[in-house]
Formats: structure tokens, sequence, C-alpha cells
């Protein structure tokens, strides 16, 4: 089991930085990034997610559930950012800069690979987030599982 959380987590790392960092098309929408939007999300986030994969390698309990918690806290992360939006239609997560989330997912997003149905004219996960977030839910799951079960 333990290896299992391990796996999954490095599969979740390796899948955002592929994804982040490479042009896709149509899988995503890397190529609309400004290089430097690029750079930093692929840092931030693979720091983040490197750090709860190190806590995990320690198999203390106590460093364990820290890096359950942090993978807890990107998936409402990514909630937040996509799932709230996509059924709701309101935006959560204020962006940084002047642009708006509905513009970002218009630049970046909008004409990636879609799974899913649209909702009125709510922005949509595309299939790389889809993915995504199976993986960081995958890994969450595993994490807390292992954490209260060993």
């Amino acid at each position: 089991m333990f290896y299992s959380i391990v796996f999954i987590q490095m599969l979740t790392l390796c899948y955002h930085q592929i994804t982040t960092r490479f042009d896709l098309f149509p899988f995503n929408g890397a190529r609309h990034y400004v290089v430097k939007e690029r750079r930093i999300e692929a840092l931030v986030n693979g720091i983040i997610m490197g750090i709860a994969i190190v806590l995990s390698i320690t198999q203390i309990p106590l460093w364990i559930g820290i890096s359950g918690v942090i993978w807890t806290l990107i998936m409402v992360g990514a909630v937040l950012n996509w799932w709230i939006p996509y059924l709701t239609g309101r935006e959560v997560y204020q962006m940084s800069s002047t642009e708006t989330w509905g513009q970002m997912y218009e630049r970046i997003f909008a004409n990636t690979m879609q799974i899913l149905p649209a909702i009125r004219n709510y922005p949509r996960p595309n299939l790389e987030h889809v993915i995504l977030h199976v993986l960081i839910i995958s890994s969450v799951i595993s994490l807390w599982v292992y954490r209260f079960a060993f």
C-alpha cells in the first residue's frame, strides 16, 4: 500500500508538470499561456506537490497526515477553481491580474478537448483537468486510507 500512495502522488506530479510545460494541443492549452504563467504554475504546484510526496516517503504517521492535508487543500482548490464555476457559473477564485477567470478560461482552455456537457455558458473542466482532478482525488483518498489503516 505504501508504494501505491507514493506512485499515485508521483504520477499526479509528473502528469501536472508535463501538461503544464508542454504544448499538447488540443489536449491542453499550454500554447495559450504566457511563458511566465506556465513557469510559475509549474514551479509553485511542483513545489507543493513535491513537499507532500517527501512527507509521505517518511512513513511517519504525522507527516503522512500533513501530506494528506496538502493534497486535500489542492483538491479544494480544484473544486473552487473548476467545479464550482462549472456547476454554478460563479467565480470563486479571484485572479491576481486584471483578467477574470472566465476571460482566462476563454483564452487558454475553451478550445481544448471537452468531455463534460455544457451547462449554460459556464466554463467547464477540459479533459486535461478532469484527468488531473481524478489523480488528485486518488492521491487524497489513498493517503487518508493509508494514514488511518496503518
